[in-house]
């Protein structure tokens, strides 16, 4: 899979201190998939060490073709992924 981080995602990985490794280990031991409704954006979640800490965090996409264009990341807790669906905004995908 050929990951493209956006000039957006760049920005909020210095803003928030998160390196494009720990971008790619969110794909790579991808545990929940979802779809943005809002967004109109794909949604994966997966545990990753993040400032010392075993933590969900999510990352956004657009998936077009072969390439997967990273939009944004950042963490999420299981309660916010709860809200989330229960208020419509997001819904489960199948990959």
């Amino acid at each position: 899979m050929k990951l493209i981080l956006t000039s957006h995602l760049k920005e909020r990985l210095i803003l928030r201190g998160i390196s494009e490794k720990i971008v790619e280990e969110i794909f790579e031991k991808s545990e929940e998939f979802y779809w943005d409704n809002l967004r109109n954006r794909h949604v994966v979640v997966s545990k990753v060490i993040y400032k010392g800490k075993l933590r969900k965090m999510l990352a956004a996409y657009d998936k077009i073709e072969v390439i997967t264009k990273v939009v944004t990341t950042h963490p999420i807790t299981d309660k916010e992924i709860k809200n989330r669906l229960i208020s419509g905004r997001w819904s489960y995908e199948k990959i």
